[in-house]
């Protein structure tokens, strides 16, 4: 019995301690900074909004020249100010049911839209509330706009935190996105995080006219892997000949493998190691978040084979 019990606390005890020795050694390994010396940075856009605050000051304080912002597509969110609304024209006309997630200050509500018809007319409240419409019609553009009411310039009156036709989100069956206000001219909506972290990087001080964003759309099962085949296709038609790509912490190495895997051996890859605050080399082991991205990169280590037996 003693053996018994003695073979079983080793079957657990050693693949912990093997465990443990790989994850103290794994924060050096896998936030690695190594620039190309190229003149192009790649930035991952569904990064944190600090995150993007440091990408946008390293291109200031680094001599970039040109910046390229990478992403999947996004949930449907947005604040709204009064009057403010997102049009979606969609690839093909849209029926059925219209689910939407919308929260807001004190007297706000909203519009939605389906060509001419009001489907919903709502007053909102503080906490998220979802709501629902089924369209009259077929319809070749939804839009959501937040009503008129009066509130300080520049102050968001509503959050729209997600919106789905038929259970899809209406980000995957977009063609074209824009924001409209009543007294100024159309604007690009943010239909991927590639669109939002080049609105982020625009905001932080980087000239609008050197940040391209290259979305990737579809639902890809591994987003940095469809960030950095996007990605790649950009390089090739652009003729890049090295960049660095700009990530966060301990995903750093990943980011840089799949990069290299899309652009191909003749393009040198760099990286740049931006700072997760929620998992530095000296609180990442305190915290859940801390262990579960650590673990997340070491079990995600062999995505650069899986990419390539499925090639």
């Amino acid at each position: 019995m003693k053996r018994t019990r003695r073979t079983l606390w080793w079957m657990v005890a050693g693949p912990a301690v093997v465990l443990a020795a790989i994850m103290l050694e794994a924060f050096p390994f896998l936030a690695i900074t190594e620039p190309s010396g190229g003149k192009v940075l790649v930035v991952e856009g569904w990064m944190d909004p600090g995150a993007l605050r440091e990408a946008a000051q390293l291109v200031l304080d680094s001599g970039y020249t040109r910046v390229y912002s990478t992403g999947t597509v996004r949930a449907f969110a947005y604040y709204l100010e009064p009057g403010q609304g997102i049009s979606v024209e969609p690839h093909d006309t849209l029926s059925g049911k219209v689910d939407i997630n919308v929260s807001g200050t004190t007297h706000a509500g909203f519009l939605l839209i389906a060509d001419g018809d009001t489907v919903l007319d709502q007053a909102v409240t503080p906490h998220p509330r979802n709501y629902h419409a089924v369209l009259p019609r077929t319809a070749e553009r939804i839009r959501v706009v937040a009503w008129p009411i009066h509130a300080d310039p520049g102050t968001p009156v509503i959050y729209v935190a997600g919106c789905n036709v038929n259970g899809a989100n209406i980000n995957l069956l977009q063609q074209r996105s824009w924001f409209t206000r009543p007294d100024s001219p159309a604007a690009p909506a943010w239909p991927t995080y590639a669109q939002s972290a080049r609105d982020a990087l625009i905001r932080a001080g980087v000239p609008s006219g050197m940040v391209t964003a290259v979305p990737a759309y579809g639902t890809p099962r591994s987003r940095t892997w469809g960030n950095a085949n996007a990605f790649g296709i950009q390089a090739r038609q652009d003729g890049i000949p090295a960049f660095d790509v700009a990530t966060v912490g301990v995903h750093a190495r990943r980011s840089r493998n799949l990069f290299q895997a899309a652009c191909g051996p003749e393009v040198h890859v760099g990286v740049v190691a931006l700072t997760d605050p929620f998992c530095t080399k000296a609180n990442w082991w305190r915290s859940y978040r801390g262990w579960y991205t650590m673990l997340k990169e070491v079990v995600g280590a062999p995505e650069l084979k899986a990419v390539e037996l499925t090639r």
